[in-house]
């Protein structure tokens, strides 16, 4: 049976909470065209202006100390994450071989895991709120280590301890370390989109030491037997204990000195979740979503192994088959890693492909009456520089809008792809068929995995972030152990075809979390697109088009500094009309 069929520890490394949040800038470029516009200094005062800002603002010694202060900050905590990602991975790779060999049931054990899991979920965040995120870290390696140390005994009852247990500290592993990150970046006072290069990082270090692990996992077994593994992850998850305890400051769930009981932190978050039904819908969204890609985990091995039967002839080459014509688990299982990587490099490009096409193809108009309603501080900040925000990523409702969009199409496509083994189920080409669409599906796990972070930063408070989050893990822990379960009833393609219909309702979900300002962007934007694809490319050109948005923004520029607001946004609105009524190159029912 495969050695790399896991649910827990595989798929905590796709699971990076990612929380990242962009802002608006309080201060347009409007605003600062508004300033120097007619204005003249003498040059004897320019000096003493270079001398104000210096000592009011930007201290280049200060921001030296800060970029270093960041750095060592994140490597701090990348190195706690990846020694804590080789552990989860050491006993992934083999935890399914283990219990195989020993005779028990595996779906049997990994729902009972899953169970546990999601009657402790609504009790961990209060509690990890209540006694701190270290402090929490702390208990999980020590549990981890005793997990470890169960599993390499061929005791029935020990091995259900050790799931039940197993389903607490997926909870924690899940929910601590992004907590404590999220709340000591923004203690710290580091910028918001710092954070993002933190999150972005741990999405490839995750990857990254899944792969590592397998190969680490694959030595071990050969040195040590098949408890190998689980001896080195103790090791690993030693190392991390020692750096949390001795590196990590603690942090909690509010800063308030008030002393709040378990049931206090309970009561909040769900009166938090009961208030807005939008926190409700994204436990709904990720929680189904993390549930079906745990699901994945621990059938891609068995399905693969069924399809491989299928190939009649066994002397041609089978990208995906070893000597033997047996799915190359190991190979496949750093396939998958690395098209998870690749998904989470690429995301932050993607954002920005869909955040060129709204701006693209939604008129002026709309975007300027979009950057009114903003009045949020935002900064664009990149690793080496910074600079004050400007420009189309800091446009709050386009880039809220532009996340959802991402995800909620990865979603869809995922559906898709999660859908093919119940398709191709007869035919000889359905292994190679399968095993395509799994490389496409962990891609896009490593896409979504980043915006769902940053969805959950958008809609979520800091304070009782953690509590929240456990408390929305029930719909995965129980979604998990109703699909693992059903492998006993149903067939294993026709489980394939309900992960893809769960994908689907969550992809449509998705976009139920656009307000009114999103949804007209979106319609504004793909009714242009229609218009400009309906007409005639001497009518209507991009290039045309792009040249009218220069000339609305050359006359949303305000005329001088001594012109009232009003009088001014009078003379925009005039010249944005007549600009509309006297082009001659631009369909009406573009614009």
């Amino acid at each position: 049976m495969a050695n790399s069929s896991v649910v827990e520890s595989d798929a905590s490394h796709h699971h990076v909470g990612y929380h990242s949040s962009r802002t608006c800038s309080e201060l347009s470029k409007q605003e600062v065209s508004d300033d120097v516009t007619d204005v003249t200094v003498p040059m004897s005062e320019i000096s003493f202006i270079s001398d104000s800002a210096r000592s009011d603002g930007y201290n280049p010694q200060d921001q030296k100390v800060k970029k270093e202060s960041f750095t060592a900050f994140r490597v701090n905590y990348l190195i706690v994450y990846i020694a804590i990602m080789l552990a989860d991975g050491l006993q992934g790779t083999h935890l399914y071989v283990l219990y195989d060999g020993y005779n028990f049931n595996v779906a049997t054990l990994y729902a009972t895991g899953f169970a546990a899991g999601g009657l402790a979920s609504p009790f961990m965040g209060p509690l990890v709120d209540r006694i701190g995120r270290r402090t929490s870290a702390i208990v999980y390696c020590i549990l981890e280590m005793i997990i470890n140390v169960l599993e390499q005994n061929q005791i029935l009852a020990g091995l259900f301890v050790a799931r039940i247990v197993g389903g607490i500290t997926t909870n924690l592993l899940f929910t601590v370390f992004e907590s404590w990150l999220v709340t000591e970046h923004r203690k710290k006072g580091f910028a918001e989109d710092k954070l993002e290069i933190i999150l972005r990082d741990s999405v490839i270090s995750s990857n990254i030491s899944a792969i590592a692990s397998g190969f680490i996992a694959h030595q071990l077994a050969n040195y040590l037997g098949a408890v190998g593994p689980f001896e080195g992850a103790v090791g690993f998850t030693f190392v991390a204990l020692i750096l949390v305890a001795t590196q990590w400051a603690e942090n909690y769930g509010s800063e308030s000195t008030e002393i709040k009981s378990i049931s206090s932190y309970m009561r909040e978050a769900f009166v938090t979740i009961k208030k807005d039904s939008k926190i409700a819908r994204i436990g709904i969204i990720q929680g189904l979503a993390e549930g079906c890609l745990f699901t994945f985990v621990f059938l891609w091995s068995p399905i693969l192994t069924q399809f491989a039967s299928l190939i009649r002839d066994k002397d041609d080459f089978v990208f995906g088959l070893d000597s033997n014509n047996e799915p190359a688990y190991g190979l496949i299982f750093g396939g998958f890693m690395a098209c998870g990587a690749i998904g989470g490099f690429l995301e932050p490009r993607l954002r920005k492909l869909i955040q060129h096409f709204l701006d693209h193809f939604t008129p002026v108009n709309e975007r300027l009456s979009c950057q009114s309603l903003s009045s949020s501080d935002s900064t664009e900040l990149t690793e080496g520089n910074s600079s004050v925000g400007s420009g189309d990523d800091n446009d709050c409702e386009t880039n809220k809008l532009t996340v959802q969009l991402l995800a909620s199409f990865c979603y869809f496509l995922a559906a898709i792809f999660i859908s093919v083994p119940y398709y191709v189920q007869n035919m000889e080409s359905s292994f190679i068929l399968t095993l395509g669409s799994f490389l496409m599906y962990e891609f896009l796990i490593g896409v979504y995995m980043p915006c769902e972070g940053v969805i959950r930063s958008i809609y979520m408070p800091n304070d009782a972030i953690c509590s929240m989050m456990n408390m929305l893990r029930v719909v995965v822990n129980f979604a998990v152990a109703i699909f693992v379960i059903s492998t006993n009833i149903i067939s294993v393609d026709k489980v394939f075809a309900l992960l893809s219909a769960a994908l689907f309702s969550i992809s449509a979900l998705q976009l139920s979390l656009l307000d009114h300002d999103q949804l007209r962007i979106l319609k504004s934007a793909a009714k242009r697109l229609f218009s400009f694809t309906s007409v005639s490319c001497d009518s209507c050109d991009l290039g045309e088009i792009k040249k009218n948005d220069d000339l609305f923004e050359e006359h949303a520029k305000p005329i001088s500094t001594g012109t009232s607001k009003s009088n001014r946004s009078t003379m925009e609105n005039e010249g944005l009309r007549r600009r509309v009524n006297n082009s001659s190159s631009v369909p009406t029912n573009i614009r």
